[in-house]
This record gives C-alpha cells, structure tokens and sequence, in this order.
C-alpha cells in the first residue's frame, strides 16, 4: 500500500507534568519527547505504524510495496536533518521541497507543556517558501519507484504541495483520445476528472486559501471548529451542504468524545466513539485521520491486488482502472477503526508511544479480519 501525505512539518517539543506549572518557578517534567509534527506529518507516521503492525500480522504482507510518502517543506539546518531521520525512522519518507528562499531556515517549532489542568502551547509558527516544481518532481520520481498512490491525504497548508498531490493520476482525455495530465483549455477538466484513489482533506478548520482545493476532494473530514466563513458558527448539517456545494458529497466530522457524524452519497449518520481514561488528546485528531487514511488506502490496495490477480497482472505496479469506496454504503467501520486508534494514543503521553503498545495489534487484527 502506498499512502501520499501533504501538508505542514514541525518540531514539536512536548513536556509532561505531574501538576501544574508555577510560573514563578522552574519545573522538572516527567517525560518528554521530542519529534516531527503538523497534521499530515502525524497522519504519515500514523499509517506507517499501522502499515508495520498489519505487515506483522498477515502473511506475505509484507513482501507488497509498502510506503507512506509525505510531500513537505524541511527548511534548513539541523533542526531539518533532525526531522527527516525522525520521519524515516517512523517509516515515512520525507519529500522536502523547500524553495531555495529558505533553505536557511527552520520550520516551525512547538513547545507544549501538558500538565493535569489542562495544555500550553508556544510555537514559531514559522513559515517556509516551496518550490511546486520540485516537489512535483520529487513526487513523481517516488511514485515511478513505489507505485501509484492508495490515497491521497492533504491538510491544507503548503497548498502549492497539496494542489500537486490531489491532481496526481488524474489523466484528461483529448479529442484524439490521448490523455496527458493537463488540459489548459478546460479550467474544469481537473475537476471533472476523477483519479483511481480516494483524496482525503483534514480540515481540522476553515483556511481561507483551501476553497481552490475542494473541488479536488473527495472525502472532507472535518472538525467541529471547521467553519466556512458563509456560516456564523459551526453547524454539521451547513459545514456538510456547503462541502456538497464543491461535489463533496463524503464528508466526516469529529467532535472529540462526542460521536463522530458523517453524511456519505446521500445518507447520514453517526458512530461512537470509545470511552476511555484520556490521559492526553495531542495529536488525536490527527491520528484518526491517518488511521483513515490508512483503512481506506488498505481497501483500495486490497481491490486493486484482487483485479491484478483476476487480470493475471504480475507488474508490481499495474493498476486497475478506477477501484474506488463508491461501492462503500457508509464509512461507519472504517470511521470505528480510526476511532479505536485514536481513542488509544489518548491513552499514553505524547504522539507517538501509543505505536508501541499491544492494543493496536488487537485494533488492527480485527480490521483486517473484517476486510
């Protein structure tokens, strides 16, 4: 399985405490950890775990082109060279299309400090130039190397990366009957065309430059913060048929502890989420997102294998045409496995030690026993 993820990279620099902080004192943490962040970043890493547990648990697994993928800005320095071997450790190969502009400098830095009474965030919210020509490169030359992508995910910032990697596959037809990946007499061409795999976008909330990209989704997965700006407050119903106004007609919104709403092809509906012992919530929403991200590529790749056997394919990357979920009547188990994943990393400090506990094996045993 191949995941593609675009999107923002950051240094998060996360501090645990056992009471809350005296501002007028210095204070000893009991545990830390330092690691990349940023939604599509935490997505990637996400599905690599999953990808590595699932490897383990079905036989011949892992001999299948297994990559997560993410398309990003690095910036500079060692704080860059930091990020890339976290995330290659993690499983997930970084793309960095820093533009020349700022190869000097560093991404974003994060400080967090969780504490019983609540979080404190201080971040550099720095901001890195891209160059689209060479992640464009970047992303072709790692799609010719592992295969064309399961899913697409994309989290909004860095736009000029993700409106490269939701037009990836999208092949447009001629007149003559050849197809190319651009058609520049048809502004709508992209739009109408559709790629083999599903494009998720984490729309944790609104961001004003998103409005070119929704056109070129097809499953908005949403916060309850999400707001277009046409609404004075966030109501699911509205966020769901201003999101159809752009095609979207998938759409999935969390609501933390609350159940998860989702309006899928004309129905609706809602999932629980599992109650549990939160011990800390950063990063969650990020998670469920790469956990869905990761069952939907996991049922795509599934498929697509299916098809190439059936063809009597034995090209490592040939395809199907268009294997896609519209089949799927609703995404409520795919929705109750992204909860489950997510619901456990609240269970454990920080981002990424949930990844070593054995309760994902059991979460991701009984999803692949269902699919």
């Amino acid at each position: 399985m191949h995941g593609v993820f675009a999107g923002l990279t950051t240094l998060d620099i996360i501090h645990a405490l056992d009471h809350e902080p005296d501002t007028a004192t210095k204070t000893t943490s009991t545990n830390h950890v330092m690691a990349a962040g940023g939604p599509a970043t935490n997505a990637a890493v996400t599905a690599a775990a999953l990808n590595r547990v699932a490897g383990a648990l079905k036989p011949g697994h892992e001999d299948e082109a297994l990559a997560m993928t993410l398309l990003t800005a690095l910036g500079g320095g060692t704080v860059a060279q930091f990020l890339a071997v976290d995330l290659k450790e993690s499983g997930v190969l970084s793309l960095d299309a820093t533009a020349a502009s700022s190869t000097e400098d560093t991404p974003a830095i994060s400080s967090i400090i969780e504490h019983p009474r609540g979080r404190m965030v201080a971040s550099t919210n720095a901001r890195l130039d891209v160059d689209v020509d060479t992640g464009r490169a970047l992303l072709r030359a790692q799609i010719e190397r592992v295969g064309p992508p399961d899913v697409v995910l994309v989290d909004g910032h860095n736009p000029g990366l993700a409106n490269e990697a939701l037009k990836w596959g999208v092949e447009l037809a001629h007149e003559d009957g050849s197809h190319r990946g651009e058609n520049l007499d048809d502004p709508f061409a992209f739009i109408e065309a559709k790629p083999p795999h599903l494009r998720i976008l984490d729309g944790g909330s609104w961001k004003d430059w998103l409005t070119p990209l929704l056109p070129l989704i097809d499953i908005a997965v949403v916060s309850a913060d999400f707001c277009p700006p046409v609404l004075t407050q966030p109501d699911g119903e509205q966020v769901a048929a201003f999101l159809r106004g752009f095609g979207i007609t998938r759409v999935i919104r969390t609501q933390g502890p609350d159940p998860v709403q989702w309006w899928w092809a004309g129905t609706s509906g809602e999932v629980e989420v599992p109650s549990v012992n939160a011990i800390s919530t950063l990063g969650a929403g990020d998670i469920f997102h790469g956990a869905l991200a990761w069952a939907l590529g996991h049922l795509h790749h599934s498929s697509r294998i299916i098809a190439e056997d059936e063809a009597g394919s034995t090209h490592p990357h040939a395809r199907d045409t268009h294997v896609h979920t519209d089949g799927m009547d609703n995404p409520s188990a795919v929705i109750a496995f992204a909860s489950d994943v997510a619901a456990l990393s609240t269970q454990s400090f920080g981002t990424r030690s949930w990844r070593e506990t054995p309760e994902l094996e059991s979460i991701v045993a009984r999803f692949l026993e269902a699919n």
